[in-house]
């Protein structure tokens, strides 16, 4: 039997799995294969993780032009499409030609809600993360292979819906190169065949898997295992310094009225922009209620360090959950990504009670 502690690990990658499905991966999206069977690249542990960029990197071209934005919806109930939906952010997408530079800006946002571009290189490195009101420029030689990055953006929804998609439209790319992204040769069902192979691993086979030795800005940051696994589970996941996720309420699943759960307030980079909240889904896994989410803000400070979320109880900080219900807390900029982990850990211990 696991320990929580293991528990956690495993829950911190495939919480990231609805940041994978966000961008709507599908067999039926065309994706660019330039060799034929015969000459296609063998996928293996050793290029793997390339392999799974390069899928990710040819759905996104053959939706959206290379240098230009594909920007998402904030997800609701009417509109979801993968299961446990993301409703803290909206994403933005690109693929980005860097072999001559790109200048990435992201504007002051004047409320201080969380916004940030993660630019992913195609060894799935998180070479920069930027913020609102921040600016870098890329070059091949600040990549650890190849000449594009992908940018993962993730704006975090206000309660003026205006005001965040023309944050989301207002962030800049600046690229003095346009060629388009060139498959590598690796063919979609090799890949994605790898990618169930590695998946069992932990779903079937109880594989350890640990977030923060898997996502990483650097090779030293990372270790084999773990590299492979979290790749394929959650490709496009921030490392554990910008956001840890899990998928364990102690005590889901009850419809009964007037529960309640009260925790320790997270130490979070909050002058930032750091957050969290709780995400309710139904009996599988689906958002199944109109009030099935509540961000920080909602929740009612206790005034000791502690906040109090309240399910099925008609409170204002409450949200409401049918019977088998799950929940995901998500944490955004830790402090110490150490001590939040800890924190989690904690978290996943207290069991929700009746009020």
């Amino acid at each position: 039997m696991k320990t929580n502690k293991q528990y956690v690990s495993i829950l911190l990658i495939t919480g990231l799995l609805s940041l994978n499905a966000c961008k709507e991966k599908s067999k039926e999206v065309p994706v660019e294969e330039t060799k034929t069977a015969e000459t296609a690249l063998t996928v293996t542990e050793d290029n793997y993780v390339q392999a799974e960029t390069d899928w990710n990197w040819n759905v996104q071209q053959a939706s959206t032009p290379i240098n230009h934005w594909l920007h998402k919806e904030p997800v609701t109930k009417e509109n979801q499409t993968i299961i446990r939906s993301n409703a803290d952010v909206v994403y933005s997408l690109a693929l980005v030609d860097v072999s001559e530079g790109a200048t990435f800006t992201i504007p002051k946002r004047e409320n201080g809600a969380m916004q940030l571009m993660q630019l992913i290189d195609e060894n799935h490195f998180t070479r920069k993360v930027i913020f609102a009101g921040e600016s870098a420029t890329l070059t091949p030689k600040d990549l650890s292979g190849g000449t594009y990055v992908y940018i993962l953006a993730r704006t975090r929804i206000s309660d003026d819906l205006g005001e965040t998609k023309q944050a989301q439209k207002g962030m800049i790319i600046d690229a003095k190169s346009a060629i388009p992204y060139k498959s590598k040769g690796f063919k979609s069902e090799d890949v994605e065949a790898f990618r169930t192979k590695l998946i069992k691993d932990v779903t079937e086979d109880h594989l350890e898997i640990v977030g923060a030795k898997g996502f990483g800005e650097k090779p030293s940051d990372v270790d084999k295992v773990n590299y492979l696994h979290v790749a394929a589970m959650g490709w496009g996941g921030l490392p554990p310094k910008y956001a840890q996720y899990t998928a364990l309420i102690k005590g889901q699943g009850s419809g009964a009225k007037n529960q309640t759960l009260t925790f320790p307030k997270p130490d979070l980079d909050y002058d930032k922009g750091g957050f969290f909240s709780i995400t309710t889904y139904n009996a599988e896994s689906w958002i199944g209620e109109e009030n099935f989410y509540i961000s920080m803000d909602r929740m009612k400070d206790n005034g000791d360090g502690t906040v109090t979320v309240d399910f099925n109880s008609g409170t204002p900080y409450s949200v409401d959950v049918s019977e088998g219900w799950n929940g995901t807390l998500r944490l955004y900029l830790p402090k110490d990504a150490n001590k939040t982990l800890e924190e989690i850990n904690h978290f996943v211990t207290i069991p929700i009670s009746k009020k």
